[in-house]
């Protein structure tokens, strides 16, 4: 039985190859169509597998998650030193808990200059709790996390093999790390370079917290990460941590009231929030271009299988059952399928490598078993929906009528039409929600990078400093240096104007802090304004082109020793204090002992960072740099009637004057640098925008397919109109009509989708303007033009109809 049967498959797929061969175009255009759909849909999934199923190289990975403290201002918020130490004191309740923070390090090898590194300080159980062994050396002890013994450093894989050409003596070197030695104790696997989680770090230290620090509630800068115990469920866990949040708002209301504690298991937390929304929204897009393909290529068999008919009924007149006829039909569609489906994975073996080479670290993008698993069902998948067309017309085939048609075959009866002309209208719907979503996308990244809200960034350049502790401990060493810094700076031919600040507006403000206002009743905690904080030097907003509306800009005397002042956004001031002046108008920082009032001298214009996927915080305060001065700042110059680039060199070399170990990372054009963060959104942008031309490619040969049909079905009828005294422009007007009714159908249909794809755009993206009437209209117009342009290729072959020979023929 089982041999027969296999006979039976081999015989029908043997049947199939040859009717295959007899059509080589069609069966090439059928693989490429495949192909392309299936490879839009594949390398969109290889993408949702590189963030979020691709196991990371951590021990029992799925019971890792990542803690934070949730805020109206960030739903990932970090934790104050005395909340983790609270929460590490309790951990038995929960499994194993670790601290961590990152942290920009200054490091210089003997006889090497230094150079800025990405480093993070970890607690002694961090690597352990990680599973993650070194490769070289050993990871810290208990003892190495105390104030004076952390001086010990570990190296990721590739910071070994950039700084030290991978030497394996280097275990045990000492180096200069913030002007203090440390001595190099280990070297982590090449497998912990993992982009989503480690792969950026260059150096590890010790989470060595001083006295203050254990008792500090105000300033939250640890992260924390958790391994649940096998004994707690996922819910189980993250009822206890919430518990401790709950706890601790209501012990210390002044800092964490309107604050709760949620868990992320890891290999969630590696993307942002909005990233299932992204992600969705891309798995969604690629799946309308395969169903393009799918509707499109269900098109060209049913048009191949009418085209048979009269075969099918003589088959079956005598004595062919109808499974007999299906069988080598079902093998034709599995075979075009899975020749689609080697094609795709080609493509998209070529697209992955495209990706590697846009994306940043180590990037993976393995066609592995998931991927396959994915093309693979994406080929079955394909194999119904386009194969159900020519089965339901030989099911549904008059037998007597075909047959009585002679040598003509059969054109499909209104029934048939109908379902070809519902194929062509969903073909263009989901084409026009590609389009739109690629429209949006891009007008709202271009805007976004060219709208400059608030700041000016195209004659800065720009850098990070981070000045050693051992050589600038105090407020008043960082100063001086600050202060001579300028000075050296601003001497340089070129520049206009110099400062430095906690951040650089287009990168947005990252800390806030609740303010309560002096001569009102304080609010209850958890409910005090909030802002988003910056230091500044005093020529900071001419430098970068914030406008000062009214008050004064901080100056020199504006200094450690001197009152406490602020400056304010217009949004901070309108919100607080309504028509009311600010100008004089006391602020204090919620949560001190001892509240400090600050007095407002200046209001200044909002700004909006460049992030698409981040609210601007509508509260922004400004602080005299000298007033709070830390040891890592960002540089700004103003160039003057040169370009930026020219600036660069000058600038090092003023820095390196004053100290020749003092590296300044990312000394580069503004312009430079904020491109390299845009690059990623507008990779994304690139991505849908191939898949809305893909889209748009394939319906519209689906539309000129269809109607190409149609004037070679109603040729006696053209050729019978024309006898009959039709003009020529009658026969082009009457073709571009049928053709234009389903392209405007499908538009309708696809404008209800692209206002969804606006929402999801406008949740994913809110830092975004995605909704656009303007674009919306222009892509449906653009649709329709590309929709008139594919009928009337045919619509002029039906014009050119020979009314004598027709009618011969009939």
């Amino acid at each position: 039985m089982l041999i027969d049967r296999s006979f039976v498959v081999l015989r029908d797929l043997g049947l199939a190859i040859r009717s295959l061969r007899r059509t080589p175009g069609f069966a090439l255009i059928a693989i490429i169509t495949l192909g392309l759909g299936i490879c839009a849909s594949t390398s969109a999934f290889s993408v949702l597998n590189e963030v979020f199923l691709r196991p990371l190289p951590f021990r029992d990975t799925e019971r890792l998650d990542r803690i934070y403290r949730v805020t109206a201002q960030n739903s990932r918020g970090t934790f104050s030193p005395a909340d983790y130490l609270d929460l590490k004191s309790q951990e038995s309740g929960y499994g194993e808990i670790t601290g961590y923070a990152l942290t920009d390090m200054s490091l210089a090898a003997p006889g090497e200059p230094a150079e800025m590194a990405i480093g993070l300080r970890v607690s002694a159980n961090f690597f352990p709790m990680l599973g993650t062994a070194p490769q070289h050396g050993r990871v810290f002890r208990l003892d190495e996390t105390v104030v004076g013994k952390d001086h010990v450093l570990v190296l990721s894989y590739h910071y070994w093999q950039k700084r030290f050409g991978g030497d394996p003596g280097v275990v045990g070197r000492t180096v200069r790390v913030d002007g203090a030695t440390h001595e190099i104790v280990g070297v982590l696997p090449e497998s912990s370079d993992d982009w989503r989680f480690l792969g950026a770090l260059d150096l590890f230290r010790p989470l060595a917290l001083t006295d203050k620090d254990r008792g500090d509630r105000a300033s939250p800068w640890v992260r924390i990460m958790g391994r649940r115990s096998d004994s707690l469920t996922r819910q189980q866990a993250e009822g206890f941590i919430a518990t401790v949040g709950r706890r601790l708002a209501a012990d210390f209301p002044d800092v964490n009231a309107g604050s709760t504690w949620r868990t992320l298991p890891l290999e969630t937390a590696v993307a942002p929030d909005n990233g299932p929304a992204i992600f969705a929204m891309l798995m969604g897009l690629s799946a309308f271009v395969l169903l393009i393909a799918c509707f499109n290529l269900a098109n060209l068999l049913l048009a191949r299988t009418m085209a048979r008919a009269r075969e099918f009924a003589v088959r079956s007149a005598l004595g062919a059952s109808w499974a007999r006829l299906l069988r080598p039909l079902l093998a034709e569609s599995l075979l075009l399928a899975f020749a689609g489906g080697i094609v795709a994975i080609d493509l998209s073996m070529w697209t992955n490598d495209w990706l590697r080479k846009q994306g940043w670290g180590n990037l993976v993008f393995a066609i592995d078993w998931r991927v396959l698993f994915w093309a693979f069902g994406a080929c079955l998948f394909t194999v119904v929906a386009f194969g159900v067309a020519p089965a339901l017309f030989t099911l549904r085939l008059d037998l007597n009528k075909t047959l009585k048609s002679g040598g003509r075959g059969t054109t499909g009866g209104k029934s048939h039409q109908r379902f070809r002309h519902a194929l062509i209208i969903g073909q263009f719907a989901f084409a026009l929600v590609l389009l739109a979503a690629s429209a949006l996308l891009v007008r709202g990244l271009n805007e976004l990078n060219e709208r400059h809200y608030g700041w000016d960034s195209r004659p800065l350049v720009t850098g990070t400093v981070l000045l050693p502790a051992t050589a600038y401990p105090g407020g008043k060493e960082i100063n001086d240096f600050q202060r001579l810094a300028l000075e050296r700076i601003e001497a340089v031919p070129g520049i206009a104007s110099a400062s430095f600040s906690y951040a650089l507006p287009y990168f947005g403000l990252a800390e806030p802090h609740k303010y309560v206002v002096a001569g009102r009743e304080i609010p209850e905690p958890g409910h005090e304004p909030v802002a988003v904080i910056n230091g500044v030097s005093p020529r900071y907003f001419e430098t970068v082109g914030t406008p000062l509306i009214s008050g004064r800009a901080f100056s020199a005397a504006d200094t450690l020793d001197s009152p406490k002042v602020f400056m304010v956004n217009q949004a901070m001031a309108t919100g607080l204090f309504g028509d009311e002046s600010p100008i004089g108008q006391r602020l204090a920082r919620a949560g001190e002992k001892t509240l400090e009032w600050g007095e407002i001298v200046g209001v200044v214009g909002d700004t909006q960072a460049v992030y698409p996927d981040r609210a601007t915080p509508p509260y922004q305060l400004y602080q005299p740099l000298a007033q709070e001065p830390r040891q890592g700042f960002e540089i700004a110059v103003r160039a003057s009637g040169v370009p930026p680039d020219v600036l660069v060199g000058g600038v090092r070399a003023a820095m390196a004057v004053l100290d020749d170990d003092l590296p300044v990372r990312d000394l580069q054009p503004a312009e430079v640098t904020i491109a390299r963060v845009a690059h990623q959104w507008q990779v994304l942008g690139t991505m849908i925008t191939f898949l809305a031309v893909l889209g748009l490619t394939l319906a519209s040969l689906g539309m000129y397919g269809v109607v190409t049909r149609t004037v070679a079905q109603r040729t006696g009828e053209f050729g019978i109109r024309l006898a009959l005294g039709a003009q020529v422009r009658d026969i082009i007007s009457l073709v571009l009509t049928s053709g234009t009714k389903l392209a405007l159908v499908g538009s309708a249909l696809g404008l209800l989708g692209a206002f969804g794809i606006s929402r999801v755009l406008g949740m994913a993206f809110p830092n975004m303007h995605p909704n656009s009437p303007g674009v919306l209209s222009g892509a449906t117009l653009g649709l329709m033009a590309i929709a008139l342009v594919a009928c009337y290729v045919p619509a002029r072959y039906a014009s050119k109809i020979d009314p004598i020979e027709t009618l011969r023929a009939e």
